[in-house]
This record gives C-alpha cells, sequence and structure tokens, in this order.
C-alpha cells in the first residue's frame, strides 16, 4: 500500500501527548490529547496506561466481554536514542488467567512505530463483528477482513501482513491459542511477545487477528547535547558490567547456572531446586547460537538467535529461548536436550502461548502421570513420563487447538486441577491461578515473596529480588527472613517507575547502570526537571503500584488470595538449599510485614485512603469506598 509522508515534528519533547482510541464494534478510530497532568502524575508506559484501564474498565467486567479494554502504551523515552529505552512498549488488560490486572513489556520495534506516528499510547475497546486486522499508517487507521487469516500461526500471520502491508511495517498479532481463548495465549510481535496473564485471548475475544503500524515523525529531545553526554557515561557503565559481558554471550540464560548452584531452579514440578544434570544443557546452549542481536540503541546485545542443524529436531529455530523457557523446558520437565527446548520454544511462539505457563502445565501433567492421577488413556494416548519431549510437542499442539485433554490444559493448572480432581490441586504450581517462574522461593526469600503480592501474579520481572539472586546493588542473605517484606515493596516500586520510562528492567535491576545517570537522561530528554532525581521516580512507583493493587482490589483481591501451594511448606529434599522451606506462619507474618510497609490494612491487605491520597490518588480512593472496599 502506498501513502505519501509528510515530515511531523512531535512536540512536546519525547511524548507525542495523544493516544488513538480505535473502537472495533463500529470501526472509528479517534486521536484524542492526554492532560499533562496525567503524564507528570504517571509519566508514561505502564503508569499512564494503569490509569486509563482503571478508569474505563466497569468493575467486574469478563476479561472475554467487549467492556474489557487492552492499553498498548510507550514511554517518553521509547523511540529515543537512548541505551536499553528504545524498543520497550507495554501492554495492560483485564487477565482471563487470573481474573485481575494482566500487565506485559515487549521489547519490539512495535512500541518505536507507535510513538513515531504520533501515538504515546492506543486504546483497544469493543469487538469486531468478524476477524479483522488493523492498519495505522501514520495518522491513517484502515481496518481488513482476517477471516483468511484466521487459523494460522504467528510467524505466517506476519508474513501474510507484510505481502498486504508492503514495508516498513511493525506487527503485534495472534496465534490459534488464543483463537481457541487459551487462558495464557500471547500477543507476538516479531519474535518477542506479550507473555504472561493470557494478553492474546483477550485480543482474539475482540477478533483482532493483527495490527500493523508505521510510523515516519520525528521524536524530539529538549537538550539532545545533554542526553549524548549523559549517555556516553551510561555506556562506559554498561561496557564495564560483569553483567553486560555476560549477557552479550549468552542472553539471560547466563544465569541458569549460578541459580542452580544457589538451589534456586525449580526441578521436576519444584519437586526440587537443583537440577543435577544443568551443567550438560548449559554447555549445549553456544553450540546451537547462531546469531547476536539486540535493541536498537544497547550495546548489550542479549538477543540470541538459535537454529539446530542436524538430528530429530533439524530446521527448528528460536530467537532465545531466554532463561525462563530454557528453565520451562529444560529442568521444569526433566529435559537436558536443548535442541528439543529451542523446539519447544519455536512452537509456543507459533501457536502463541506463554512459555512459563505452558512448561508449568506439562510439569503439572506430568507429575499426575507419575503419581497415577492421570492414565495414558487420560490423556490422549500420550506417555508423558519425564522428559519425553515428542510427546510433550503433541501436548502443546493439543493445548493450542484445545483437542482433546488439552481442552482442559488450557484453562491453566489451577483449573484444569479442579477439574480433574483426585488431589490433583496438590500438584497446581500457582499463585492467584497463574503458574510460578523459574525461581524457587523456599531458596531465594524475597525473590519468591514477591510471587504473592506482585499485582499481575508471580512473574519474576516486576519485583525482582536481585540483592538475593545476584548480590546486587547490595548483598542480602537470600534464606532469611527478617526484612524481607519491606525488601519486596522496595523492589517492586522502582521496577514499576522503570516501567514507566520505559526502561529495560533486564540492565537495571542488578544496576549495570547508575539510576541516578538514569534519572539525569531521562530530565534532559524531556525537559521534566522535577524529575531529575531518583527518589521522585520511587514516588511514581509506589503511586502505580498502588494503582495496580486498587484494580486489583476493586476486582475482589483480598489477603486470602496470597498464599503459596502447598509444596512450599515443605522442606527442598536436596541440593544447595536443602531442607529450606517456608510456613504458614512466616508467610503471615511477611504479609503483615509488607503491607505494613505499603501502609495498607493489615485484615485485607487493601490501600487505605491516608496511602492514597499520600499518593494523589484521592480519586481512586473515592471509587473504592463507594465500592464498599476501603478500609474502615
Amino acid at each position: 500500500m502506498a501513502t505519501k509522508h509528510l515530515r511531523v515534528i512531535f512536540v512536546p519533547h519525547a511524548i507525542t501527548g495523544k493516544l488513538l482510541r480505535i473502537n472495533l464494534t463500529d470501526k472509528t478510530a479517534k486521536e484524542e490529547t492526554i492532560p499533562m497532568e496525567l503524564y507528570k502524575r504517571f509519566v508514561g508506559g505502564r503508569g499512564l496506561a494503569a490509569w486509563y484501564l482503571w478508569k474505563e474498565t466497569p468493575p467486574g467486567v469478563d476479561p472475554f466481554s467487549p467492556e474489557n479494554k487492552m492499553v498498548w502504551g510507550t514511554g517518553p523515552l521509547t523511540g529515543l536514542p537512548i541505551q536499553t529505552a528504545y524498543t520497550n512498549w507495554v501492554g495492560v488488560t483485564k487477565s482471563p488467567l487470573t481474573y485481575g490486572y494482566c500487565r506485559n513489556r515487549c521489547v519490539s520495534y512495535f512500541g518505536v512505530m507507535m510513538k513515531k506516528a504520533g501515538y504515546d499510547m492506543i486504546i483497544w475497546e469493543g469487538k469486531a463483528e468478524k476477524p479483522t486486522y488493523v492498519i495505522i499508517d501514520d495518522g491513517h487507521v484502515s481496518f481488513g477482513d482476517a477471516t483468511k487469516l484466521w487459523g494460522c500461526t504467528t510467524d505466517l500471520t506476519q508474513i501474510v501482513m507484510q505481502e498486504i502491508t508492503g514495508p516498513g511495517f511493525e506487527y503485534a498479532v495472534i496465534g490459534p491459542a488464543a483463537e481457541k481463548l487459551v487462558r495464557y495465549a500471547t500477543v507476538q510481535s516479531g519474535t518477542r511477545s506479550f507473555g504472561r496473564g493470557g494478553h492474546g485471548a483477550v485480543m482474539a475475544s475482540k477478533n483482532l487477528k493483527a495490527v500493523a503500524i508505521r510510523g515516519t515523525g520525528e521524536l524530539t529531545m529538549a537538550n539532545p547535547e545533554k542526553v549524548r553526554e549523559l549517555s556516553r557515561e551510561q555506556i562506559k557503565q554498561l561496557a564495564a558490567s560483569h553483567g553486560t559481558k555476560r549477557m552479550q554471550q549468552l542472553g539471560t540464560t547466563n544465569i541458569h547456572g549460578m541459580v542452580n548452584k544457589l538451589g534456586d531452579c525449580p526441578y521436576k514440578n519444584f519437586q526440587s531446586s537443583y537440577n543435577p544434570k544443568h551443567e550438560k544443557i548449559d554447555e549445549e546452549r553456544i553450540k546451537y547460537t547462531v546469531r547476536h542481536a539486540g535493541c536498537g540503541h544497547c550495546i548489550i546485545s542479549c538477543w540470541k538467535y538459535v537454529a539446530v542443524k542436524e538430528g530429530p529436531y533439524a530446521g527448528a529455530w528460536c530467537e532465545g529461548p531466554e532463561y525462563e523457557t530454557q528453565w520451562a523446558f529444560g529442568d521444569m520437565i526433566d529435559n537436558d536436550d536443548f535442541a528439543a527446548i529451542i523446539k519447544a520454544n519455536q512452537l509456543c511462539d507459533q501457536y502463541g502461548i506463554d512459555t512459563i505457563s505452558t512448561g508449568n502445565v506439562v510439569a503439572f501433567t506430568m507429575e499426575l502421570y507419575e503419581k497415577g492421577i492421570l492414565k495414558k488413556e487420560d490423556l490422549d494416548g500420550l506417555d508423558l513420563k519425564w522428559g519425553n519431549m515428542p510427546a510433550v510437542f503433541e501436548l502443546l499442539k493439543k493445548i493450542a487447538y484445545r483437542e482433546g485433554i488439552g481442552d482442559i490444559l488450557a484453562e491453566g493448572a489451577a483449573r484444569a486441577a479442579k477439574k480433574i480432581g483426585k488431589g490433583a490441586e496438590k500438584y497446581a504450581m500457582v499463585v492467584k491461578n497463574m503458574e510460578m517462574p523459574g525461581y524457587e522461593p523456599r531458596a531465594t526469600v524475597a525473590h519468591g515473596f514477591q510471587y504473592l503480592t506482585n499485582t499481575i501474579g508471580p512473574v519474576h520481572s516486576i519485583g525482582y529480588g536481585t540483592q538475593e539472586v545476584f548480590q546486587r546493588p547490595w548483598a542480602v542473605d537470600p534464606r532469611t527472613f527478617d526484612g524481607k517484606g519491606e525488601l519486596t515493596a522496595f523492589n517492586q516500586n522502582r521496577l514499576a517507575y522503570m516501567e514507566t520510562v520505559i526502561w529495560c528492567t533486564f540492565a537495571f535491576r542488578s544496576e549495570w547502570h547508575d539510576p541516578k545517570l538514569l534519572a539525569q537522561i531521562f530530565a534532559a530528554a524531556t525537559g521534566w526537571e522535577e524529575f531529575s532525581t531518583v527518589d521522585t521516580f520511587m514516588v511514581v512507583g509506589e503511586r502505580v503500584w498502588n494503582l495496580e493493587r486498587a484494580f486489583n482490589v476493586r476486582e475482589g483481591l483480598t489477603r486470602a488470595d496470597e498464599h503459596f501451594p502447598d509444596r512450599i511448606m515443605e522442606p527442598i529434599p536436596d541440593g544447595p538449599a536443602k531442607g529450606c522451606h517456608w510456613t504458614r506462619e512466616l508467610e503471615n507474618k511477611l504479609l503483615d510485614e509488607y503491607y505494613k510497609a505499603r501502609g495498607w490494612d493489615l485484615a485485607t491487605g487493601w490501600p487505605t485512603r491516608a496511602k492514597l491520597e499520600q499518593l494523589g490518588l484521592k480519586d481512586v480512593a473515592d471509587e473504592l469506598e463507594k465500592l464498599g472496599k476501603l478500609p474502615k
């Protein structure tokens, strides 16, 4: 498609000041101005998106209802030539897996194009009458019939969309798993995705198969010379970091051996926290790498393209696998064949399903098979013994297309366990209906405690206990419980503010570059001098966290929802963390400490009016009070 483009320069600096509202029901699109007051409260990215989701979705909305919305957002630094910020964008919605707040962060060029097309945010509402694709070409929006694309995998969908749009576009698409409303389906953009919580299923419920976007506008900075000066220092800090060097070599999988030696790597559905075969996986990893790449304007280059050139999985390839995927289809299911991990990663990307939840569901099913709760005839004839990868690949297809046993497992481990019965719930490693990620909460207490209290469920990346896992930016004993509630709140706040800017949390969470420097870069780029200190951003992070918590409280969250599976109360049987475990008493003690640090009500875990008003969220407190969900 040929479109004449005019060179547009956006003001004010760093942001466009606009959102695009697309109603799929009546096929309309309109631009709206975002009040500057909202930028100063929530900055952008995750914060601004959370605010619009809070304001525009009715309490108790069904995630698959046309009234649920998807809010996709960029940060002020998205699209600017700044290290570790250029490609970051986020999406929020109500999750069909947790029935609470869902936030995803993606590092693809879709966010850059969104910004250059003139929009800091896109709000998706309503439901199309039939499968639809949307093309956003600078300020022009068009709708197309995607009926023939329905059923296509994510890679094929992106190829066909390229034929439809011509060059220069970026894409966000769904696969067959989303179309079947698998509750942990993803949105795929290039080789990256909105992974956790079922964002893809929400997109499918709106009959939205694909979005293509191209932007040619020019973004500006308030003080480009100052940004360049500070960026040179940032590059020096990144280049000097040992973490950068490890990421350049192996991507996020560089931590796999370290996590095992810490006794922090869940093995065989959390039966242990140490994989005795982890070294074989690590040794095989490097031989499959065919290309190193990374986000624009980032020297870390943590993307790794891998390919299998021989053997039973010849032809399999993917970008990654990331640590979590390597764990989910390696340690978690007792598979030490790295080629098979690559194949599993590729299939999940093509079907459009979250590798973390999927690996968990597979491990859960394998343990039920091991324990005799599920028989071969219950599994459509599959022999799901540990590490049987051909059977795993068949199971992935069944989940994606909701065939046979896959129809039950597509609901997630928690719902599947209830349907299966016979004591299956004991083996579902979930918190708030979401499957836990690849770190053992019995081995790293604060890092694990975030699973209970994170606003999006047990996701490892938004309250990362770097002090325990990496011993940075300061060292903390990972096994002790004292002070871990307060530490968790600190980690959650700092990562929340990072995702408003949006900085890459991989580079930030271990402080490979100085947070003070990052605040100065932000102020120089935007001209918002009041944001030149970390303290200002920490308040923003706390404000965003409380807003997200308020959303979950509105949707029914209480203290009773914040608990680990029973297995986490059992001592780890072997390995470096042998004997470590939680108790319900310790769980409650840390919840008390955490709620106190947050200024929330101890009995319910709900934010108080005093705390919300302190953070400039009086309007949120008023709404909760109307609903009877503000502590007395």
